[in-house]
């Protein structure tokens, strides 16, 4: 699930209340959280790394991709960041519009 912190349709406490029920039943669940952004994603680093997470979910769910380490563990929250550093330079080589 995505729960951006500045959504305005859906209050951020209710994404986290709804992640907190889904684990407390035991269910598998994974809570994406992108800072400063709305309803939906508009920074360009942060669709990146959410259709890469998507990507990386489906072949592991669908097409038996082993789990990546961001499924088995999870990502720190100081180093979200830096989890996206490598779309970064393909963002500064793409041609400008």
């Amino acid at each position: 699930m995505i729960n951006n912190d500045e959504d305005d349709a859906v209050p951020w406490y209710q994404g986290i209340e709804f992640f907190l029920a889904l684990r407390r039943l035991n269910k598998e669940a994974y809570m994406f959280s992108y800072n400063g952004e709305k309803h939906r994603l508009r920074k360009r680093i942060n669709q990146k790394d959410y259709t890469r997470r998507l990507q990386e979910f489906f072949d592991h769910f669908l097409k038996g991709a082993p789990a990546p380490e961001w499924m088995q563990k999870g990502i720190p929250y100081l180093q979200r960041e830096k989890e996206k550093d490598k779309y970064r330079v393909v963002d500064e080589d793409e041609p400008q519009r």
